[in-house]
């Protein structure tokens, strides 16, 4: 089942007295259950895009579904928001309360969900994003990634058809995108959420079911990981380098040392070296 459809999709803003094309006549398909990786350059217009996924932004030209809903329907934004959640970039501004467990409960109490089922599923959050046990604590006495992670489990409590995550990476260290980037690997296998993650670090693309890669407001390919990630054409016409195992492969083939594949990660990399007579 497709869960976002969209096609035709523009977007443009007035700047400086002249007209930005943000993005032109793009079409998309995203399945359920899929982790999708949104792939592209700074103003490439990925987060313009996944913005009109939940309606922060307006449909000004194009037809788009998601979860079956239309989009461009000014009554169903309650209804498109609650099946489609989103975590921004920076944790610190989506928090609402100093005590976690309050802020995980703080959209299930908007959306008048039952007092009686509020706690079993603030605590069934924070332990899809491995945060139980800090119930208690302030957001604000965590670290990157510990912010992040209970920033996604107030977007779960609400129990989304759709998880979009934008950027949700980009203001961490090497830490707290792992400990982020493994709540989200858990939460696409466990429970079989239809995931769509921003990024502009070609490594975390990895992940994914299905990269689209975006380029100057148009898609410039759809395929799997594999597929995208390695074509270092195809990513350097996107603004992109290839991820290291990738160039190192490619370092390798210019010295006349042939690999049997080409590696997507470390592991496989160190896998294919070895192999090496």
């Amino acid at each position: 089942m497709c869960m976002i459809s969209g096609t035709g999709i523009r977007f443009a803003y007035e700047a400086d007295g002249r007209l930005k094309r943000v993005l032109r006549d793009l079409d998309i398909q995203i399945q359920r259950g899929e982790f999708a990786v949104v792939l592209g350059a700074n103003g490439s217009g990925k987060s313009t895009l996944v913005k009109h996924f939940n309606a922060l932004l307006p449909l000004q030209k194009g037809e788009l579904t998601v979860a079956g809903i239309n989009a461009a329907g000014r009554s169903d934004i309650w209804r498109l928001r609650r099946v489609c959640g989103m975590v921004f970039q920076n944790p610190d501004n989506q928090f609402v309360s100093s005590v976690v467990e309050e802020d995980v409960a703080f959209g299930l109490e908007n959306y008048e969900v039952p007092r009686e089922q509020i706690p079993d599923r603030v605590r069934k959050a924070l332990r899809l994003v491995g945060m139980e046990g800090y119930e208690n604590r302030s957001p604000h006495s965590l670290s990157g990634g510990q912010k992040q992670r209970v920033a996604l489990a107030g977007v779960l409590a609400l129990e989304p058809d759709i998880v979009i995550l934008d950027e949700v990476t980009a203001m961490l260290d090497p830490q707290g995108r792992q400990e982020v980037l493994e709540s989200v690997r858990r939460l696409h296998e466990q429970e079989k959420k239809t995931v769509v993650m921003i990024t502009h670090y070609i490594e975390e693309a990895v992940l994914a079911d299905r990269v689209f890669l975006l380029g100057d407001g148009v898609l410039q390919a759809c395929g799997t990981p594999r597929e995208i990630l390695t074509d270092p054409q195809l990513l350097d016409k996107a603004g992109l380098t290839p991820p290291l195992p990738v160039k190192i492969y490619y370092d390798l083939y210019k010295t006349g040392i042939r690999l049997d594949r080409i590696p997507l990660t470390n592991e496989e990399l160190v896998e294919e070296l070895c192999q090496l007579n």
